[in-house]
């Protein structure tokens, strides 16, 4: 097993940092298609912390966590917080929709996910396998 962790600033610019840093991690580690599908994930997981929790605020971080096993990538998002758990939305059944289909994307490639609450923020994480489960 390889584990590699970063913190990003809660930014929009940070979310293509953290793919890009996934990525490079990945290559030589898993199948190409399987990396594809963990960057895919961050990018999905990183977007939600940017956007509904409080990493998204002024002075806001959150830490990506990468770990490398055998059969599957697990992709952890640490954010700072927010009211509610992350659930799939409604919405996200709307080919046509602009947003809310990321956990529906993160669920087609992942064989388990779920979220922690954590002393300060949850870490929300998946369980990437690289193809529809």
């Amino acid at each position: 097993m390889r584990r590699l962790s970063r913190l990003f600033e809660g930014r929009p610019e940070s979310i293509s940092e953290a793919r890009a840093f996934a990525w490079a991690f990945m290559v030589g580690r898993v199948p190409e298609e399987l990396a594809d599908q963990a960057a895919l994930v961050v990018s999905e997981l990183c977007t939600n912390a940017v956007e509904h929790t409080a990493s998204g605020e002024v002075g806001g971080k959150f830490v990506l966590e990468l770990e490398v096993f055998p059969e599957h990538v697990r992709v952890s998002v640490v954010d700072m917080g927010a009211p509610s758990e992350p659930r799939m939305s409604c919405e996200g059944a709307d080919l046509e929709a602009v947003n809310g289909r990321g956990l529906f994307i993160v669920d087609a490639v992942s064989k388990a996910w779920g979220s922690q609450v954590l002393r300060v923020g949850r870490r929300v994480w998946a369980d990437v396998v690289g193809v529809e489960v």
